[in-house]
């Protein structure tokens, strides 16, 4: 008795599944998959596998481009309201600091400041804000003449390069400061 099959039900199977036809065929009890091969090529099976999964994978990345985005706008949100409140911070302490209050000393009245602010805690402030901001907290400045000594070299030649570049030697307006090696 030859059996109905249900080449749709094959069909949503095989485009959204990832079994061979074959095995597919072996699954619903069919005797022959050469059946089921014709419908696939018939009906283009192996093309919509591919489209079904390309569209499957271009959902994950637009659901994952979306979470991404709103993760930003998030972090946007938070960095916004830290810089409102540090903003906030920073205006009440300028009141403070100027705030004073009245001190007994020696016998004699005198306002002293209710808040002390050291150079070190501005510098710490300066700092801090650089990070928030994306810039670097330590600025670094390297200087160097670009040449390079090798083997034995005179104290007083050297003494004359560290002179020279400090100024600490008029240079002759023919001359170069720095002495030559000779």
């Amino acid at each position: 008795m030859n059996k109905k099959v249900d080449y749709d039900l094959l069909e949503r199977e095989y485009v959204t599944g990832t079994m061979s036809l074959r095995g597919l065929a072996d699954s619903h009890g069919l005797a022959s998959h050469s059946s089921v091969m014709v419908q696939s090529k018939k009906r283009q099976w192996d093309r919509k596998r591919k489209e079904f999964r390309q569209t499957r994978t271009d959902r994950a990345v637009l659901y994952t481009a979306d979470e991404d985005a709103m993760r930003l706008a998030q972090e946007a949100r938070v960095r916004d309201n830290a810089i409102e409140a540090i903003d906030e911070a920073i205006s009440v302490m300028r009141v403070q600091m100027k705030a004073t209050r009245s001190v007994l000393r020696n016998g004699e009245w005198i306002e002293e400041p209710v808040i002390v602010v050291r150079p070190t805690d501005i510098a710490l402030l300066i700092d801090r804000l650089n990070v928030l901001f994306g810039r670097p907290s330590n600025i670094t400045e390297d200087r160097n003449l670009g040449i390079s000594l090798s083997g034995s070299v005179d104290p007083t030649v050297l003494r004359g390069i560290v002179e020279a570049t400090r100024g600490i030697v008029a240079s002759g307006s023919a001359r170069s400061p720095i002495p030559r090696i000779d």
